[in-house]
C-alpha cells in the first residue's frame, strides 16, 4: 500500500470514527431532551395530549369511579371523556381535574411519554358549561364526594351551587355544593 492509499484508509476511518461519535452525541442529547421534557410535564399536559391522540383511557377519580373513552376536550377545571370509538353511542361525562387520580390508555395501547407544559384550549369552568345546558333541564347523574351518585334532572347553576330536582312525588330538590362534585354524567 502506497502513501495515498494509506492517507485515504485512515482518511475513511477517521472520517467514521467522527459520524459514530456525532451519531453518539446525537442521541444522548434527544435523550436527555426528552428526559428533561419527562421531568417538567404536568398531568394537565398528559390530558391535553390524551386530546390530541384520541386513545380510549381509563380515567380513575379519587373516589374511585371510572369513567372509560376518549379524552375530546380538557378545559379550566374539567375534562371531558366521551364513548369508547368516535361516533359510538353514549354519554358524555364531565369530571372535575382536581378529583382526578389516574389516566391510562386502554391495555394493549401503547402512547408516549408525558411530556411539557401546556394549557387546555378553553377556560371555561365547570359551572359555565352545567350553567349553560341547565336551561334544557337535561338528565344527569352527579358523583358527589362522599355522597356517590345523585341522578336527577339538572334545574340551576350558581356560583357555588347546583340545584338537583331528585324522582319523588312531589320530586324533591337537591342543593349541591358544586365543590364537592366529582363528575357529571350527562344522560
Amino acid at each position: 500500500m502506497d502513501e495515498v492509499d494509506a492517507l485515504l484508509a485512515d482518511l475513511a476511518r477517521w472520517t467514521g470514527e467522527s459520524a459514530m461519535a456525532t451519531a453518539a452525541r446525537s442521541r444522548s442529547r434527544e435523550r436527555w431532551l426528552r428526559q428533561q421534557a419527562a421531568e417538567d410535564a404536568r398531568f394537565l399536559s398528559v390530558l391535553v395530549d390524551l386530546v390530541e391522540h384520541g386513545e380510549t383511557v381509563v380515567v380513575t377519580t379519587t373516589v374511585g369511579t371510572v369513567a372509560r373513552g376518549r379524552v375530546v376536550a380538557v378545559a379550566a377545571d374539567f375534562a371531558v371523556v366521551a364513548p369508547g370509538a368516535p361516533g359510538q353511542v353514549g354519554h358524555a361525562t364531565l369530571v372535575r381535574l382536581d378529583a382526578i387520580a389516574s389516566a391510562r390508555p386502554e391495555p394493549g395501547r401503547r402512547t408516549g411519554e408525558a411530556v411539557g407544559d401546556r394549557s387546555p384550549a378553553t377556560t371555561a369552568t365547570l359551572a359555565d358549561v352545567l350553567g349553560g345546558v341547565a336551561a334544557e333541564r337535561p338528565r344527569v347523574t352527579l358523583v358527589v364526594g362522599g355522597a356517590g351518585a345523585v341522578p336527577g334532572e339538572l334545574r340551576a347553576v350558581g356560583a357555588d351551587v347546583i340545584t338537583l330536582r331528585l324522582e319523588g312525588s312531589p320530586p324533591p330538590t337537591l342543593y349541591v355544593r358544586l365543590a364537592t362534585v366529582v363528575q357529571v354524567t350527562l344522560l
